[in-house]
């Protein structure tokens, strides 16, 4: 998604309930990116670790991809009946959620482990295209509308990433120091998934990056690339956790802040 432009809405609540569903959109987004680069890290694993990665995937399907679908069809197209400009838009889009639950079944039912990784990685892409059309297509189109209360809309979205994210307990605050500071496990980085936001527009930069952690399990760790040191968004995702996270910086600078996130 681009979401660096100013959305004209025709009320200040609007204008905010746009800004409120990008957010959830990048929160799903950073989660499903981490969930494909699980699965791509285990594909020559041996034990459980793939077949895990396998029905994460699956699970984050059913509790977060395809209610996103249904609210966008059941009421968000819908909304748009009236604004000649987005009819033709919609009928894309419905093409599009058509081809996301084809990929969907594919995942489901594949079982060779490269196809299951390729069919994983179409779905993020397919996605990822249409809640881009959505959020920075359709919604500004509706945010001009009058006739449109998209304050009213957003209140009746599915969460980003409903019934999905691990449940966190509380736990000792954030701390940050060198060196890894992983599960003790002994899994080297190119194992964990990674997240490079330095391309990811900052207005939902952080958004992304809480979908993406919501992804890693208890004693899992993922890799976290920033074009600066991200003190604010530790401290939310410190507070986001109840505290369940710990930080090790792996390059400080000068082009990027290279992170290791464990949820401990």
């Amino acid at each position: 998604m681009t979401t660096n432009d100013v959305v004209m809405a025709t009320s200040a609540a609007d204008s905010a309930a746009v800004d409120d569903i990008r957010s959830r959109y990048a929160e799903l987004l950073g989660r499903q990116a981490a969930l494909g680069a699980a699965a791509f890290a285990a594909l020559g694993a041996t034990g459980p670790a793939f077949d895990e990665a396998h029905h994460a995937v699956q699970a984050f399907i059913d509790q977060a991809v395809r209610p996103q679908l249904r609210a966008a069809v059941q009421l968000i197209f819908p909304a748009s009946a009236g604004v000649e400009r987005a009819r033709l838009l919609v009928e894309g889009l419905l093409g599009d959620t058509q081809l996301i639950e084809q990929t969907a079944a594919r995942i489901a039912h594949a079982t060779d482990r490269v196809q299951v990784v390729a069919h994983v990685e179409a779905l993020r892409v397919l996605v990822e295209a249409l809640l881009g059309k959505v959020a920075d297509l359709l919604l500004p189109a509706l945010a001009q509308d009058s006739g449109v209360s998209l304050a009213e809309l957003a209140a009746q979205l599915p969460a980003a990433t409903a019934g999905s994210a691990p449940a966190a307990q509380p736990a000792p605050q954030a701390h940050g120091h060198d060196g890894h500071a992983g599960c003790g496990c002994g899994e080297e980085d190119d194992e964990m998934p990674e997240l490079d936001v330095r391309e990811v527009p900052h207005a939902i930069r952080h958004a992304t990056v809480f979908g993406a952690f919501d992804a890693v399990p208890v004693g899992g760790s993922m890799l976290l690339v920033a074009p600066h040191d991200p003190i604010p968004l530790l401290r939310q995702l410190a507070e986001r956790s109840g505290g369940r996270l710990a930080v090790g910086y792996e390059e400080r600078g000068p082009e990027a802040w290279r992170l290791r996130l464990t949820r401990v």
